[in-house]
């Protein structure tokens, strides 16, 4: 017994099986006051099948109100992996497939030509592999800023723009608005909540408890409450595994931990690091701007969600993200 509890504990440290994280009475002390420090609002750890912990920071912008578990917040960007979990129910559904063009549903929506715009697929779209030129359709009120500037599939970049039209996807594809889309097929999952129109698109609102569902749905591969909301078939196994070889470190509109190199909103280039080099290898994050963070790591059965405003402790949000896993590992 003895001889094999070494052979574990020496695979796990060769192979990262698991890094047994433990959350003490003192470490949750130091994250709360950490979170608070850099404005965050909502702070939850859910282990095991429990939370472990749940703090609320700060007070609501309009009423000025504490802000608790009631209090709606953004996820930004993280919404984009919410998406990506209803592009493959429509998928299940037969309502698309992610290798159709985008075009089949949204008809001439670009001001390419035809033959290069019907090569953009959702599957193009679900891994910022469009090769719309993001120079130019940041603002895009219309199709015809969508121009052209690499061959689809060629090149990654981190386009909101370009993935806004997946909600538009989803729309002509099941004749509903996300909102009903969402609520009918997540309906009794907990996860609640609301699309709202921006300049870019849609942006997803709700309290930090639907945050963690959405994460416990996604950690429990589509089943929640007693529930199946979507099998666990071909798409989802993908959907948080490299989706491309232009940037290792992403799938369908899921940031991945544990890769060799990564690629950031922002730039062409790749850096030669993971996400969060110290965090578990196997974890994935639904990440949005100024901080929305929600990480699953599977091999330990947890989820960490951090909703809140620009943190003070850097500008850019992948370090914040790192200092907050140095804090959680120290």
């Amino acid at each position: 017994m003895k001889k094999n509890m070494l052979l574990f504990a020496l695979c796990s440290f060769i192979f990262g099986f698991s890094q047994n994280i433990i959350f003490s009475k003192e470490k949750l002390e130091q994250l709360d006051e950490f979170n608070h420090e850099n404005k965050s609002r909502a702070f939850i750890i859910y282990q095991n099948g429990n939370i472990i912990s749940e703090k609320y920071f700060g007070t609501k912008i309009i009423n000025k109100q504490p802000f608790d578990e009631n209090s709606n917040w953004y996820w930004a960007s993280a919404g984009k992996s919410l998406t990506s979990v209803l592009i493959g129910i429509a998928q299940q559904q037969n309502f698309l497939h992610i290798d159709d063009p985008v075009s089949k549903y949204l008809g001439k929506w670009t001001g390419m030509d035809k033959k290069d715009e019907d090569k953009i697929t959702i599957r193009n779209l679900l891994t910022m592999t469009s090769g719309i030129d993001y120079n130019q359709d940041q603002q895009c009120k219309s199709g015809n800023c969508f121009v052209f500037k690499n061959p689809a599939g060629s090149f990654w970049y981190y386009d909101t723009s370009a993935y806004s039209q997946l909600a538009k996807v989803i729309e002509k594809a099941s004749s509903k608005s996300m909102d009903q889309y969402t609520s009918e097929n997540l309906y009794g999952s907990g996860i609640s909540g609301k699309w709202i129109p921006t300049q870019n698109g849609l942006l997803f609102s709700s309290n930090a408890k639907s945050f963690l569902q959405f994460g416990k749905l996604v950690l429990n591969k589509g089943k929640l409450n007693g529930k199946t909301y979507y099998q666990y078939d071909d798409y989802f196994q993908q959907m948080t595994s490299t989706s491309q070889n232009l940037n290792l470190s992403y799938g369908y509109l899921w940031w991945l931990n544990g890769k060799g190199e990564i690629k950031v909103p922002g730039f062409e280039k790749s850096f030669n690091q993971s996400l969060v080099p110290d965090a578990p290898k196997d974890m994935f994050s639904a990440l949005g701007k100024n901080g929305q963070i929600l990480d699953i790591i599977p091999s330990e059965n947890i989820i960490i969600l951090r909703m809140g405003e620009n943190p003070d402790v850097s500008d850019s949000i992948i370090k914040f993200h790192k200092e907050l896993w140095d804090k959680i590992l120290e």
